[in-house]
């Protein structure tokens, strides 16, 4: 297929990306052998797809599965460890160096990527690899990565049935991109209410993550400033500092990503919540996903605060191609 060229049409492309990589996880050669836990190694856009499925999943893990985004790998990692090595362009610095270091504790291996020479290490080893599209940009890669992350475990046992969960939650996801493409003012509109601020995303259980996802593509579309907060953890500190805004007259915005689904008590917490900031600053919004479970409403909400990310960049007059900041400062690094 031809690569979307713009962000806002990779980011309109998730749902194909989506059945891709459920595709090239099937076919990554994974054997069904329940490790003992997972470690997801991956960093930036690379790092979304592990944090979104223990939070989208977590009612399906059968064992623990943990993120990792640090230069070493935990000292539970061993023998009977499946430790899985993200990068989409295969260069990552840092994952290769897990890659190494899970070697030589003799943990079971494998790679999710377009390429490079995280695709070599895996294949020169006979390890499982799950080879993705190549040509998108990372953060764009969402739907790729996530996917092949989720068939490749569901293969191993980690995550039974998710497979076919995500499978199904597609056609959901298709509708929503659907109404994005018909309706692109809401967006749009959402964004000229933003532009200017600092955003912060709050969400909890999968929102939490969901959130995360977001305000890193406020971050590197927008290259605006914007923080990511779980519910109720905020209810206990953050919540505080928001009384500074109002103090010194800051321009930030407050997105909370809701859902039908929440229980009584999380939902009142939520509501008086989100009346406490709205008295400390102007711009307080709710985002709630459409569909019918909450991984479709979920998944709803990633695509909706992606293309609204991608039209803040377009307001605020910057190139949401443009990561010249970024690959300056991997430059800077490899060099030292």
């Amino acid at each position: 297929m031809t690569v979307p060229a713009t962000m806002l049409e990779q980011a309109l492309d998730f749902p194909r990306q989506l059945r891709s990589g459920l595709a090239a996880g099937d076919a990554a050669g994974m054997a069904d052998r329940r490790p003992a836990a997972v470690a997801l190694c991956g960093l930036g856009g690379s790092a979304a797809g592990g944090r979104l499925l223990t939070a989208l999943f977590a009612e399906l893990l059968a064992v623990p599965v943990v993120s990792v985004d640090t230069t070493s790998l935990p000292a539970w990692v061993g023998e009977d460890t499946l430790v899985v090595c993200i990068s989409y362009s295969g260069q990552t610095a840092e994952t290769l160096w897990l890659w190494d270091e899970a070697g030589d504790r003799g943990a079971l291996r494998a790679a999710i990527t377009a390429g490079g020479t995280l695709a070599a290490n895996a294949e020169a080893i006979g390890a499982p690899c799950a080879l993705v599209e190549p040509g998108f940009q990372p953060r764009g890669a969402l739907g790729l990565l996530l996917g092949a992350l989720v068939g490749l475990l569901d293969l191993a046992g980690a995550v039974p049935g998710a497979a076919a969960l995500l499978a199904a939650a597609v056609p959901s996801v298709e509708a929503v991109v659907a109404e994005e493409r018909a309706h692109p003012a809401v967006a749009r509109a959402e964004a000229e209410r933003l532009a200017g601020h600092a955003v912060v995303f709050y969400g909890s259980g999968a929102r939490a993550a969901a959130a995360v996802r977001l305000k890193n593509q406020v971050n590197e579309n927008a290259k605006a400033a914007a923080w990511a907060g779980a519910m109720p953890e905020m209810a206990h500190n953050e919540i505080l500092g928001w009384l500074g805004c109002q103090r010194h007259d800051l321009r930030a915005a407050a997105i909370f990503l809701r859902d039908v689904d929440e229980p009584p008590a999380p939902r009142d917490l939520h509501d008086r919540i989100t009346a406490i900031v709205a008295g400390d600053v102007p711009t307080v919004i709710e985002w709630r996903g459409t569909g019918e479970t909450e991984l479709e409403r979920t998944l709803a909400l990633l695509v909706h605060g992606d293309v609204v990310s991608c039209h803040l960049a377009d307001v605020e007059g910057v190139d949401a191609l443009d990561i010249t900041r970024l690959t300056g400062l991997k430059a800077a690094s490899v060099s030292e």
